[in-house]
């Protein structure tokens, strides 16, 4: 995915007003199969999958060893198959890791299949009506998390509903070869390219925890991205809960126009309380907006934090504002 096709602030009013389109050529894409692939699953990811059905998606985490957070995958229930998606960031690692485990599990053919698809995104309040193009079935009855296999000028093609920006999100897969004519199409009918900056600004701005940037060092566990929500019961690596920071949102000051870099610390007074750990500028807000990792004991909303240089920041409670497609109807 481009860093940006124009510049970021336009991209960023396409997603939120109207329909962006993303290019997922580095995703990582991973087929699980054989009868052993829902245990496997089970023992690498944080989520069993037996409850999943055809056409159906589920968030999982794939961890390391030592328990920090490798990625956040998407996992789609195939008949015959599980199909795991990687986010772009992730996709090397993530994809070996889960070469190297499915080699010595027994039943399970584990195989690095990003090859076989192009994948491409439309995004923004405006993307369903794109969408509706390509399905056998009114759009407003695709639920979130799901997916359809069907056809398009005679290949098959998959659409599944995964927004990533908090807007109406249509994630297509097409036969490896095909993206470039689908790209057209989506263009021909109002899309207009975007790239990874606007994306992450979107994603700040309702919270989807963002591993690249937030987990930058490679050392962060999913407590400290917030995202024990996504280890089920019995799942949990040791020391889950022995943190002693804890991750907030905040609000830089009007007069915060720069943004503070992974690992700038955060103080109370005189006393270092945490670090920053992500944080991009908001054009709606009109402010600098991020997260950082502070001390539990004062890990709350409605906490007042500085930086090195005196500059303010307040932290709040997520997400920092309502995306625009939550009054849009799917008509």
């Amino acid at each position: 995915m481009k860093t940006a096709y124009t510049n970021t602030h336009d991209e960023y009013a396409v997603l939120r007003e109207s329909c962006g389109l993303l290019d997922y050529t580095d995703i990582g894409l991973v087929r699980v199969s054989g009868p052993g692939a829902a245990d496997f699953l089970g023992q690498v990811a944080t989520r069993g999958v037996e409850f999943l059905l055809e056409g159906q998606t589920m968030t999982a985490l794939l961890l390391r060893a030592d328990g920090t957070l490798l990625s956040e995958v998407l996992l789609h229930c195939h008949t015959g198959h599980y199909l795991v998606e990687i986010w772009p960031a992730q996709a090397s690692e993530a994809t070996e890791h889960l070469l190297t485990r499915g080699a010595l599990a027994p039943g399970t053919t584990v195989q690095d299949v990003r090859g076989e698809f192009d994948v491409l995104a439309v995004e923004g309040p405006a993307s369903f009506r794109i969408a509706q193009k390509y399905l056998p079935f009114p759009v407003a009855s695709m639920g979130y998390r799901s997916f359809v296999s069907t056809e398009h000028d005679g290949r098959p093609l998959t659409v599944s509903r995964t927004g990533v920006t908090g807007e109406y999100g249509y994630k297509f897969f097409a036969p490896a070869g095909a993206g470039e004519a689908l790209r057209a199409e989506f263009t021909a009918l109002g899309a207009v390219e975007c790239g990874k900056d606007a994306v992450d600004v979107c994603r700040m701005e309702v919270r989807f925890a963002s591993v690249e940037h937030e987990a930058a060092d490679g050392r962060a566990t999913a407590v400290d991205l917030g995202l024990q929500w996504m280890i089920e019961p019995g799942k949990e690596p040791a020391g889950t809960g022995d943190q002693p920071r804890r991750p907030v949102c905040w609000v830089g000051a009007e007069e915060m126009t720069e943004r503070p870099s992974h690992g700038t610390a955060v103080t109370a007074g005189d006393t270092t309380v945490g670090v920053i750990t992500h944080a991009v500028w908001s054009p709606r807000l009109a402010r600098v907006i991020g997260t950082a990792q502070v001390d539990t004991a004062v890990a709350a909303s409605g906490q007042e934090f500085a930086l090195g240089d005196g500059t303010a920041l307040r932290t709040v409670s997520a997400p920092f504002l309502t995306a625009t497609s939550l009054d849009v109807a799917l008509d």
